[in-house]
Order: structure tokens, then sequence, then C-alpha cells
């Protein structure tokens, strides 16, 4: 039997449905899932525990549970260096994500990088039992639809928290330039922070500016005449093993993004799409540029973000893809069913 463990630490937005997607491999290999509703003390020690962070897995592995699929969900110690300062929790978290990585019958990293990053960090192997599987919540089976006049006007939006590594205010001064480039540009920031966030839009004098909280579930709706959305990051690791949600919403919107090369996995996926914009810098590219008065090919761009959501965005090509190689884990601890 499976165990999802929802940890309340965890963004239950962004993560529940990455959990469940581990999950449904497992029921493809012949598992079964214990309900949300059953408690853990119901599971029995040989069950498997779907973990979603390393601090959760090592919780569980002296409770008595060894049989444990590891997430990582990013570099837990970089991030939280990132975020308090402190040496001795940064060390704190090595030492745990170390353990996890070790002792997990499988570990789910979200790219490449975030798998040769730790692996080097911690000069451990676990190509026999790891799986590379993107974020994200949005996986569209249906055909794309798009209207063409969403792409007659230039509206960028920024969606997120005000996070420093979330670059918020380096995204303004990037849109600033732009609206320097085409005063008739529009920028719409959906955060939970307005007050704060409408406050630093005032000090950087941005002209068209809107700023709202909109629900998930609603995101779409408000995306639907939005033609860029920004995704703008510093080249640090926390960046480069990253896989932002937020690109499948706005590819699923039709929204052509606007992000940092760094984040490579996206990048090199994508790196001869004619729809996206990577950049290098927090300055308008000239790919950029020439977007913002170019017409744009519906055809072709619905053709190149379905093939993301035919493959990369999509749950049961990484159930196909992994089912022999999570079969023979699971033979391998248990002997065939």
């Amino acid at each position: 039997m499976i165990k999802i463990v929802r940890s309340s630490s965890t963004n239950a937005e962004v993560t529940d449905y990455y959990l469940d997607v581990i999950a449904s491999l497992m029921e493809a290999c012949g598992e079964k899932k214990y309900e949300d509703d059953v408690d853990l003390k119901q599971c029995k020690r040989e069950d498997i525990i779907i973990a979603p962070t390393a601090v959760d897995f090592v919780k569980l592995y002296f409770k008595g549970y060894k049989n444990q699929i590891y997430w990582m969900q990013g570099i837990d110690a970089e991030e939280s260096y990132m975020r308090n300062g402190s040496k001795l929790r940064s060390y704190v978290l090595d030492v745990i994500t170390k353990f996890a990585m070790k002792k997990a019958m499988a570990i789910f990293y979200v790219s490449k990088e975030m798998k040769k990053f730790e692996e080097g960090k911690f000069d451990i192997s676990t190509d026999r039992k790891c799986f590379i599987m993107p974020c994200f919540n949005v996986s569209r089976t249906e055909t794309l639809q798009v209207n063409e006049r969403k792409y007659e006007k230039n509206i960028f939006t920024y969606v997120g928290s005000l996070s420093e590594w979330q670059c918020f205010e380096e995204t303004l001064d990037f849109y600033k330039k732009i609206e320097a480039i085409d005063p008739h540009t529009e920028l719409k920031i959906f955060t939970f922070a307005e007050e704060e966030a409408r406050r630093i839009v005032e000090t950087k004098n941005i002209k068209n500016c809107t700023v709202a909280s909109v629900a998930p579930e609603m995101m779409s709706e408000a995306l639907a005449d939005v033609k860029f959305g920004f995704v703008l990051r510093n080249d640090v690791p926390v960046n480069r093993v990253a896989t932002p949600t937020k690109l499948s919403s706005y590819l699923s919107a039709g929204v052509i993004p606007v992000f940092s090369k760094y984040l490579k996995d996206f990048y090199n996926r994508t790196n001869d799409f004619e729809y996206v914009v990577p950049v290098s810098d927090f300055n308008p590219s000239e790919k950029l540029q020439k977007l913002l008065g170019e017409e744009i090919d519906t055809n072709k761009l619905i053709s190149e973000y379905m093939e993301l959501f035919n493959t990369y965005y999509n749950p049961q090509y990484y159930i196909k893809k992994y089912k022999e190689k999570m079969g023979e884990l699971l033979e391998e601890k248990y002997g065939s069913k």
C-alpha cells in the first residue's frame, strides 16, 4: 500500500498535484493507495510512504517507515541559507538531505540539474533509483485554445509572492525599460501581498499597472488577455535547479514566458522554440523587443506549447516512461507481485 504524506510546510496547491502523479505511477505498478483520510498510524511499517521533504523523510524513517520515496522539491540547504543566512541550519539540512538520498528506495528530482548538483555535492550516485519530473500543476490534455486578439496588446504579468528570490523589484525595473520602448504596454500583478506590491510599484513610478489577488482556480481567466509573463531569476544554484510551476500556468493560458535562462531545465527544453523569451540579464532582449511589434503566429505558438503538454508537462508521459524502472525497484524490494 502507498501513503502520501502531505506536509503542512509545503504549498498544497503546488505539491499535491506532483505527489498524486507519483502515487499514480505506483498504482500503475500494481500498488494500492490509502485515501488521504487514513491516518499514518494506520499504515503498516512495510507500506510505501511518499515524503515531500527531507525533514519529513527523516522523521518518518525513525518512526520505522523504511520504504520511502523522497521527492526533492528544492535544494533545501541553499534555500534556507538564502532565507535565514544561518550556516548551522544549512549544515543540518545538508546532513538530513544526504541521509534521505542514501536511504530512500526512490528519489524524484525536479530537474537533471538538481540531480547533478546534489549528487556532486554529496558524492552519491542515485542513477539506479532516481526519476526526473519537473514541477507543474497544469496538464492540458485538450487542445490549447487562444484568442488571436489576446496578442494585439502588449500586456505583461507578474504572478507570485514578493519573496526576494522571485526578483519582484528587478522585474519591475525590467518592465520599466519595456515601458520606455512602448509606452502603451500594461503590467498586471497578481499577488496576495497587494499593499506591499502597490507601495513598491509607486516607488518605481510604473505607469500602466494594476495589482490584484486571484485565487489559483481563477488564474486562467485572469490571464485571458495577457501576452507575456515574467519568471525572472538571479544566477544562483537554487534557480539553476528549479522548474517553476508558474511556467506551466502561463503556457496553459497561451502566455509567452519571459524567463531567465538560468532556469536551465526549461531553457534547455525550449531552446528551439520561437514563442518563449529567455533573457540573460534584467534587460529586454532583442527577441522580446521584436515580439512587441510582431504579429503572433498562434498556430505555431499552440503547436510549441502543446508539444510540452504532450511530454514535459504530461503525467501519463512520466507514468509510461518510468513504469518499468519503478516496477523493477518494487520487485527488488518485495519480490514479484
